[in-house]
């Protein structure tokens, strides 16, 4: 089992090096975010200057500023204002991020809009500079359109912020966190007493399935949440205080290597998985692992939302990311009942785990606070 992990650590840290950012970093034309907005300006003396205007709804900054934006290009016929409502709209929002990586903008909020090679946010900054800034934007030397002013300077922005290497780190670092670890080798070690090895690995197969649903699922609902403008910048700095509070937290406990760490399956809910895992079904499994995804969040709480907190600026790379961080974070699982499946005792692998739930407590807090103070870098 020691040469098991200590294996799978050489591999990661070898991953890590390998997709590191340098690495990862590219200047495909194909990637260029330029290339999928509309075109802001042809800006001669005769031609209109085109506004692209982002709002929310139910954002009350958007409403005191929305009658201002069409009551101004009412009164001005060199003008043009696009709206753009964020609303539910997914093609809009789509168009918004392409905005945001053109304008090279880490954290844009709504209202906003942008015209020529500038850009104005929030409601004061919209209504005090909107006249002057148009007026330079008309008598500017833009007649070529905002594509050829600002592909000179954009190359950075097509190269994707999301580290593949840190994000397998993550993921098979939170899979080796003691609580998942726990609840299947107690799985395991009652089933190996009275079921075949097939229905032990049909049972734990089904744990594993509903523990990755659950997780999938869960991300999803915050994923689609956080897209909304105005919620980005918030959950961006919410995910970094509970990445690193979590991490200090998961460190502590490791040092003290304390019996009941604070981060942990809540003890109410301890019986009720319990109590399903005596049943010895492949339903009873479902049930087993939908718990645990639900509850066993208090573990790795700090991991999974710092990871959201990085995905949520590239939505359509984001997804497929996310979907398969939580295949990484079950693979320890998987191989943890193979294993048993194939002979282990899971009566050794539950002793491993606790002979080594201090260090992986230790191992985890240290990866959240890295991934908290990566996210606040940006902001800073």
């Amino acid at each position: 089992m020691h040469r098991y992990l200590a294996g799978m650590l050489v591999m990661l840290c070898s991953i890590a090096i390998i997709c590191s950012p340098a690495a990862a970093q590219g200047n495909d034309a194909a990637s260029n975010p330029l290339g999928s907005i509309p075109f802001i300006g042809g800006f001669g003396s005769s031609e209109p200057v085109i506004i692209h205007f982002f709002f929310n709804p139910g954002c009350g900054a958007c409403e005191k500023i929305h009658p201002v934006i069409e009551a101004y290009a009412a009164n001005h016929s060199d003008v043009k204002v696009e709206f753009y409502s964020l609303a539910g709209n997914q093609t809009n929002i789509d168009l918004f991020n392409a905005y945001q990586k053109a304008y090279n903008i880490s954290h844009a909020h709504v209202p906003i809009l942008f015209l020529g090679t500038t850009n104005l946010m929030g409601e004061e900054a919209i209504s005090e500079n909107l006249d002057t800034t148009v007026a330079e934007v008309k008598k500017g030397d833009y007649k070529r359109g905002l594509l050829s002013n600002l592909t000179s300077g954009s190359s950075d922005t097509s190269a994707s912020s999301i580290n593949p290497g840190f994000l397998i780190v993550a993921g098979i670092g939170e899979g080796l966190n003691p609580c998942g670890l726990l609840v299947l080798a107690l799985l395991l070690v009652s089933l190996m007493a009275s079921q075949s090895r097939r229905t032990v690995l049909a049972i734990g197969l089904a744990y594993i399935v509903a523990f990755f649903a659950v997780r999938l699922l869960s991300g999803f609902a915050i994923f689609s949440v956080i897209q909304l403008p105005g919620l980005s910048q918030t959950f961006t700095l919410i995910a970094a205080a509970v990445a690193i509070i979590a991490g200090i937290i998961q460190v502590k406990d490791g040092l003290s290597k304390k019996q009941h760490p604070l981060l942990s399956i809540p003890d109410s809910k301890k019986s009720l998985i319990s109590s399903y895992m005596k049943k010895a079904s492949v339903p009873a499994g479902l049930v087993v692992g939908a718990l645990v995804g639900i509850y066993g969040m208090a573990c790795t709480a700090g991991i999974y939302i710092s990871i959201l907190g990085m995905l949520y600026k590239e939505p359509a790379v984001g997804i497929v990311y996310l979907v398969l961080y939580n295949i990484l974070v079950v693979i320890p699982l998987v191989v943890i009942l193979l294993l048993v499946f194939f002979g282990i005792p899971p009566e050794k692998v539950s002793a491993w785990r606790d002979d080594q739930k201090s260090m992986l407590r230790l191992m985890i807090g240290v990866v959240m606070i890295l991934m908290g103070i990566i996210i606040l870098i940006p902001m800073l």
